[in-house]
C-alpha cells in the first residue's frame, strides 16, 4: 500500500478565498439590491415618511376675540397662561417626581404619580396654572416636565354682566351667554403653518411663519354700559337681600332703538371660576325664565281696549265693591271699588275692572293685541336660550280664563318680553327688537358688521300710545298703586305687578309672589324703559313697595348715565320760548336773531346762528319744529348745515359753542 500524498495547502487557501469572496459578493449583491430597492422602488414612500417625521403642518389657534362694552371697556379677554405637561416615557422615578410636582401645584400626590407612570409620550398634569405655580414647577428642574403657553379666558370685572357674557371652557369654546352665541365670531379662523424638528427634538418654524403674529378672533362691542350695569346689579342685589327674596331680575332698554343698556339677574356667578357654582346659576333668567306677570299685564288689556275702539275713555265699569263671580269663580280686588273708568282701572289696578273691560273687548281682539306686543313668541334678542313664554290661542279661552288673562294670570312672559312691550308704548306704539351686540370688529379694529335698530311692528297708533302712557303716568300719582315710585323732577309712567306664584301641586300660593314694577321715563320724552322683578320677597309683596324703590334707584342711575338733565323750570322755559327777555349774562351782549334769520327759516333754509346763545337757538328751533344738538359752551361759533343750506325733513341743527372773545 502506497503512502497518501499530503494535501496541497495552496489549494485549500484558494478554496477558502473563493468561499469568502463569494460571501462578500453575495452580501454586496444583497446590499446593492436593497439600496436599489430603497433608492428607486421605495424612494417616494420613504421620502414621504421622512417628511412626516421631520416636517409637520400644525394649526395655530387664534386668540379669542375681546368683548367690549359700549364705551370700549374690556369685559372679556384672553390672557396667555402656562399649562404643565409631562413625558412619562422619560420619567425615572414616578413616585419622587410625582410628589414634587404635586407639592408645587398644590395637588394630591396619588393622581399625579398615576399620570407619570406608563410609556406615553405626553400627559397633562395641570392646565392654566397660576404664575407662582408655574415658577414653582420650573424651579424643580425636572427634565420630564415642561410648560406650554395656552390662552385663558379672563373676565376682569368678575361677576359683572356674567349672565350676558357667559363663559368659555378650558378649550376656549363658548359654553354660555354671548360666548356661546357668538362663539364662531370670537374664535375666528386658525392658520396652518409648517414646523421642522431636528434629531434633538428642537422645533423650527419655516420661512418665519411663526413670527408673523398669531391669528385673532373677532371682537364684539356691546350696547351694555359697564358703569350702569354695575349700578343696576348692586341695586338689584340690595333689593333681593332687603326682602330676603330668592332671586331678582332687572332690564334697562332704550325704547327708540331696542338697545339693552343693562341686564341683570340675581344670584350671579363669577365666570372666571364658573366650575365652583351650581349650573342653575348660569342661566340668564331675563330671557330663559317666564312667569305670570300679574297686574303689569293690565297695561296691555288697556291697549286692546283702546285699539278696539269698543271702550271710550269716559265709560265706567262696575267693580262690584271688590268681589265678582264669573264662570263659577270669584274674582277679588285688593281694595273695593265702585264704578271706574279705564284709566282708573289701570291706576287702582282693579282685577274686576280689567276682567269686565276684557269681556267687552272680546277674546279675538285681546289675543291679537297681546300677540302684536310680542307675547307668546321670542323677542329675537341675540342671546341664547330665549323662551317663548305662554299665550294660548283665544279659541281655547273660557270666560274665567279670559278674565284671568286680563289681569296677568294664565299667561306667562319673560322679563325681556315685558320690557320690550312697555318700551313699545314709550316708542309711540312701535315695537323694536332688543339687542345687546352693537357691532363686530376684526382684530385690527375694522368694522365687520353693525346692528341696526329693527322694527318688529306697530302695535298701537300714536294717539292710543299717548293715551296709554298717560294712564301709566297716573299710576304714580297720589292714590295710584305706584305712587311711591318717584324720580323727581321727572314724571314716571309705569305699572305695578303683584302676582301669586303657582304651587307645584296646582293652584296659587298665598305666601309666594312675584313683585314687579315696569315703566319708562321721562314720561313726556321717554329715554329708558326699565323693569325690576323680585322673586318670592318676604315681609311684604306689593310691587310698588318691593320693586318700586329699586326701580326708582335704577332710573336715576340710568338718566345720569344717559346725560338726561333736569327739565327747565317754568321761567326758564318761558325765556327759551321768547316769552320773557333774558337778563344779560355776560358783559358782551349776544347777537339777537334778525329778520334774515326768520326769513331763512320760513324759506326752509338754515339760518345764520353765529353769536347766538343756546337759549336763542332753542327758541328759534322750537318755532320751526327742529331738533338741536349742541357741543361746547358759550355762543355759536360753528354750525351744520351751513347758513343758507336747505333744511331736510327731521334734520337736526348742530351747533358748536365757544366762549366769547370780546368784552370789557
Amino acid at each position: 500500500m502506497s503512502p497518501r500524498k499530503p494535501k496541497d495547502p495552496r489549494r485549500w487557501m484558494r478554496l477558502r478565498l473563493w468561499i469568502v469572496g463569494g460571501f462578500f459578493v453575495l452580501a454586496g449583491a444583497v446590499l446593492a439590491g436593497r439600496a436599489v430597492d430603497l433608492q428607486v422602488v421605495e424612494r417616494g414612500f420613504l421620502a414621504a415618511k421622512a417628511q412626516r417625521e421631520i416636517l409637520r403642518e400644525v394649526e395655530v389657534a387664534p386668540n379669542r376675540g375681546i368683548i367690549y362694552d359700549r364705551n370700549q371697556v374690556e369685559l372679556a379677554l384672553s390672557l396667555g397662561t402656562d399649562s404643565v405637561y409631562a413625558r412619562p416615557v422619560a420619567v425615572r422615578n414616578p413616585v419622587r417626581e410625582g410628589r414634587l410636582l404635586a407639592g408645587a401645584l398644590g395637588l394630591p400626590a396619588g393622581p399625579v404619580i398615576k399620570r407619570l407612570r406608563g410609556k406615553r409620550h405626553f400627559a397633562w398634569i395641570q392646565r392654566r396654572v397660576d404664575p407662582d405655580q408655574a415658577e414653582a414647577v420650573k424651579a424643580l428642574g425636572l427634565d420630564s416636565v415642561g410648560l406650554v403657553s395656552e390662552p385663558r379666558r379672563f373676565y376682569p370685572y368678575t361677576s359683572l354682566a356674567s349672565h350676558v357674557l357667559g363663559f368659555a371652557g378650558l378649550d376656549a369654546k363658548g359654553l354660555e351667554g354671548l360666548e356661546r352665541r357668538y362663539d364662531k365670531v370670537l374664535t375666528g379662523q386658525g392658520r396652518r403653518v409648517t414646523r421642522a424638528r431636528d434629531a434633538l427634538g428642537r422645533t423650527f418654524w419655516l420661512a418665519g411663519q411663526r413670527l408673523q403674529g398669531e391669528p385673532q378672533g373677532g371682537n364684539l362691542i356691546l350696547t351694555i354700559d359697564r358703569s350702569l350695569q354695575y349700578q343696576v346689579e348692586k341695586i338689584l342685589a340690595g333689593a333681593v337681600k332687603r326682602w330676603k327674596a330668592t332671586a331678582g331680575q332687572a332690564v334697562v332698554m332704550v325704547p327708540a332703538t331696542g338697545e339693552i343698556l343693562a341686564m341683570a339677574s340675581v344670584p350671579a356667578f363669577n365666570p372666571n371660576v364658573y366650575q365652583r357654582y351650581p349650573r342653575e346659576t348660569y342661566r340668564n333668567r331675563v330671557v330663559t325664565d317666564f312667569y305670570e306677570p300679574g297686574s303689569t299685564f293690565k297695561v296691555f288689556m288697556a291697549a286692546a281696549a283702546l285699539d278696539s275702539g269698543k271702550v271710550s275713555m269716559d265709560q265706567r265699569f262696575d267693580c262690584e265693591d271688590g268681589a265678582w263671580k264669573v264662570g263659577g269663580r270669584v274674582i277679588h280686588d285688593t281694595h273695593p271699588h265702585g264704578k271706574l273708568t279705564l284709566s282708573e282701572i289701570v291706576k287702582f289696578s282693579s282685577n274686576i275692572g280689567a276682567a269686565k273691560v276684557a269681556q267687552q273687548v272680546g277674546p279675538v281682539q285681546l289675543y291679537a293685541t297681546l300677540k302684536a306686543f310680542g307675547f307668546g313668541r321670542p323677542t329675537g334678542v341675540d342671546l341664547p336660550g330665549e323662551a317663548r313664554g305662554l299665550l294660548r290661542p283665544a279659541r281655547s279661552w273660557r270666560p274665567v280664563e279670559m278674565a284671568n288673562i286680563a289681569f296677568g294670570q294664565g299667561v306667562a312672559v319673560t322679563p325681556l318680553q315685558l320690557t320690550a312691550a312697555v318700551a313699545a308704548v314709550a316708542n309711540n306704539g312701535v315695537l323694536m327688537r332688543p339687542f345687546v351686540v352693537k357691532a363686530m370688529v376684526d382684530g385690527s379694529g375694522r368694522l365687520v358688521a353693525e346692528t341696526q335698530p329693527q322694527v318688529r311692528g306697530r302695535v298701537l297708533g300714536p294717539t292710543e300710545a299717548r293715551l296709554l302712557g298717560e294712564m301709566m303716568r297716573r299710576v304714580t300719582e297720589p292714590g295710584g298703586t305706584g305712587q311711591s315710585v318717584k324720580v323727581p323732577p321727572f314724571q314716571v309712567a309705569g305699572k305695578t305687578g303683584t302676582a301669586q306664584k303657582l304651587k307645584p301641586e296646582g293652584g296659587y300660593s298665598h305666601t309666594d309672589y312675584m313683585s314687579s314694577f315696569v315703566g319708562y321715563l321721562p314720561a313726556d320724552d321717554p329715554q329708558a324703559a326699565i323693569l325690576v322683578v323680585i322673586d318670592r320677597p318676604r315681609g311684604r309683596h306689593y310691587g310698588g313697595t318691593v320693586a318700586g324703590p329699586a326701580w326708582a334707584a335704577i332710573a336715576k342711575a340710568t338718566l345720569k348715565t344717559l346725560g338726561v338733565h333736569r327739565p327747565l323750570s317754568l321761567p326758564e322755559l318761558r325765556q327759551v320760548r321768547g316769552q320773557e327777555p333774558a337778563a344779560p349774562a355776560a358783559p358782551v351782549a349776544p347777537a339777537a336773531p334778525g329778520p334774515d334769520t326768520v326769513r331763512a327759516l320760513a324759506q326752509g333754509k338754515a339760518p345764520d346762528l353765529s353769536g347766538l346763545t343756546l337759549r336763542q337757538v332753542l327758541a328759534l328751533a322750537g318755532r320751526a319744529g327742529l331738533k338741536v344738538r349742541a357741543s361746547g359752551w358759550g355762543r355759536v361759533a360753528g354750525q351744520s348745515p351751513a347758513p343758507g343750506a336747505p333744511l331736510k325733513d327731521a334734520e337736526a341743527l348742530e351747533v358748536r359753542l365757544a366762549p366769547p372773545t370780546g368784552g370789557a
